[in-house]
């Protein structure tokens, strides 16, 4: 046999067939591929390219730097043993109240007066059908009926659950708790006893004391939590035979937001007492409604968003630069605009609450409303302003984290709406009626406003790739009018008149000396060369009108659809194309 050798398993069982051909003079029918000798070598040949196929998919997988490495389980434990904790589910929080009802007879339905809420108790939502709990940071409450016009009850979204483990008396003890099916365990919301004495949650096991009860709760590589205790030299080790009780929340995650105010659209599941011990009927005696809205809660951290996270975790990663603090709340995925800069040493966050979320269903971009206004006795809320509590619940998000750089200051704050208009020209194809084209490109506009994920930029070619996939339209072209650059327009041609009142001789002879100098080719708000939308992080642009350009014509801030003045959004068709020419 002639003397060659190759790695190639084809180049191998080619020359094991040649030589069988020199040594054999019926070795084409001995050794055919129809013979048994050729059926196995042909699934031993198969069996190879299987393996050596899945050898390369496996180092693809686990090579993060490609964009085809999508393997869930492979991200997430590469990121832990990086030094990152991808976060689990984050409930939803908010407040109900009970306020009595005028057709009830207290002194009859309750005696005493007097109720007793217990932390943790259980409730559930009508509407959709999920458990919430009492969340009143205490063990109980007692509230006297008589002396309060309502009672306020924080509740959390989840049902808590409890597993129980055995302490061996060794060192580093580990539990794994896990959960069956789509629920999640709370990122936040864990308990752990020893002995009926609660151990404080600490994120490293370095951070524990010596002897101290304390442990590390973290999440787990297979799935769930790991309850991790100390060596006594940092935290304490659970004695052999004592109970280790593990209790948390099961979470929903983002469908556990409620942004609808329904009236008694609650069931409570556990018993309800007065001061003596008697079970009281709240659902008979008191009118449940929303308070505050039920809302920040967050699906599990997205794989692909730990994937890009992955350069820039460490294992004492803090938030410290603005972009690590938009990263932080981007993932929580309850924003649809987040951006961050500093000025003075001081971290600006500016977020506008994903609108999606709890807009009505016959609500678009063009109605919902922008800003905080009074109608009716009730403020009607903006849609892209955040209030006191919301604020306040987005700082303790970032706080209870425990990695703000001691040194840094933040802000959360609404961004400022930078008002614009868009005009569209079109043309359409001469089978399509003006109407129905327009209510797509409403439609698709109001949607892309809606969930814009942009940071300092429109680009207008977005919005023209857009609308020309809209089967109707032929050709589009796209421009934009922005209230701050036509403002500063206003402003400065009545400086011009004013000015032209008085002798020119006072500011030189150059106009442009005097300190109010107006430059009429000034463009603010939108690119000069590509005319694009440009906003600074404290911004964010909205197409609404309610304001005049330079030429005296004024913008209403009505529904594109249901109005034919020139408004937010504005469609002018400016011929048609034969349809039988679609597609040439």
């Amino acid at each position: 046999m002639t003397a060659f050798s190759s790695i190639s398993f084809s180049n191998i069982k080619n020359e094991v067939e040649r030589y069988l051909r020199e040594e054999h003079n019926k070795a084409s029918l001995l050794y055919s591929p129809a013979s048994p000798y050729g059926q196995v070598l042909a699934v031993i040949e198969n069996l190879h390219q299987l393996s050596l196929l899945y050898l390369k998919n496996t180092i693809s997988q686990l090579d993060l730097n490609k964009f085809n490495s999508t393997n869930e389980r492979v991200i997430k434990n590469t990121a832990i043993l990086a030094g990152h904790i991808p976060f689990r589910s984050i409930s939803s929080t908010g407040t109900i109240r009970l306020i009595k009802k005028t057709s009830i007879d207290i002194e009859k339905e309750l005696p005493s007066g007097v109720i007793v809420l217990n932390n943790k108790t259980k409730i559930k939502n009508k509407t959709n059908n999920l458990f919430y709990s009492f969340n009143i940071g205490k063990f109980k409450l007692e509230y006297n009926v008589n002396n309060t016009k309502f009672i306020p009850i924080p509740i959390i979204q989840g049902e808590w659950k409890s597993q129980v483990f055995t302490g061996d008396g060794s060192q580093m003890q580990t539990y794994n708790v896990q959960e069956i099916g789509e629920k999640d365990i709370e990122n936040f919301n864990v308990e752990v006893s020893v002995d009926g004495i609660i151990f404080e949650l600490k994120k490293h096991v370095y951070d524990l004391l010596p002897n101290e009860r304390s442990c590390v709760v973290r999440t787990s590589f297979d799935g769930g939590i790991d309850i991790i205790f100390g060596n006594g030299g940092f935290g304490r080790i659970p004695s052999i035979s004592s109970e280790i009780i593990v209790r948390y929340l099961c979470s929903d995650g983002a469908i556990g937001n409620i942004y609808r105010r329904t009236v008694n659209d609650w069931s409570i599941i556990d018993d309800i007492f007065d001061i003596g011990g008697d079970t009281v009927e709240l659902e008979k005696i008191f009118d449940i409604e929303i308070y505050n809205d039920i809302n920040f809660g967050a699906d599990r951290e997205n794989y692909l968003f730990t994937r890009s996270l992955l350069p820039i975790a460490s294992n004492n990663f803090v938030l410290a630069l603005p972009q690590q603090y938009a990263y932080e709340l981007k993932k929580l995925g309850i924003f649809t605009h987040v951006n961050a800069e500093e000025k003075n040493g001081t971290v600006f966050i500016y977020l506008v609450p994903n609108i999606n979320l709890f807009k009505r269903d016959d609500e678009s971009y063009f109605n919902i409303p922008i800003q905080n206004t009074f109608e009716s006795g009730k403020v009607k809320t903006s849609a892209f302003e955040l209030d006191s509590y919301e604020r306040n619940k987005i700082i303790t998000y970032l706080k209870s984290g425990g990695n703000i750089q001691l040194t840094k200051k933040f802000i959360v704050k609404s961004p400022t709406l930078s008002f614009y208009v868009m005009n569209v020209w079109v043309i359409n194809y001469s089978d399509s009626t003006t109407d129905a084209v327009k209510a797509q490109i409403v439609g698709q506009i109001s949607n892309y406003f809606l969930s814009l994920n942009k940071i300092d930029r429109i680009p207008k070619s977005d919005i023209v790739k857009l609308l020309s996939n809209i089967a109707d339209i032929n050709s589009v072209k796209v421009e934009f009018v922005c209230k701050k650059n036509e403002d500063y327009h206003i402003e400065g041609q009545k400086s011009l008149l004013s000015r032209a009142s008085f002798d020119e001789s006072n500011f030189g002879s150059d106009p442009s000396s005097s300190p109010n100098s107006y430059d009429p080719n000034k463009i603010l708000g939108i690119d000069s060369q590509l005319g694009d939308i440009i906003f600074e992080p404290s911004e964010i642009p909205v197409l609404r009108g309610n304001f005049y350009d330079r030429n005296g014509s004024f913008y209403t801030d009505e529904d594109p659809i249901s109005t034919s003045n020139i408004c937010g959004l504005n469609v002018f068709f400016t011929g048609t194309v034969d349809v039988k020419n679609k597609g040439r």
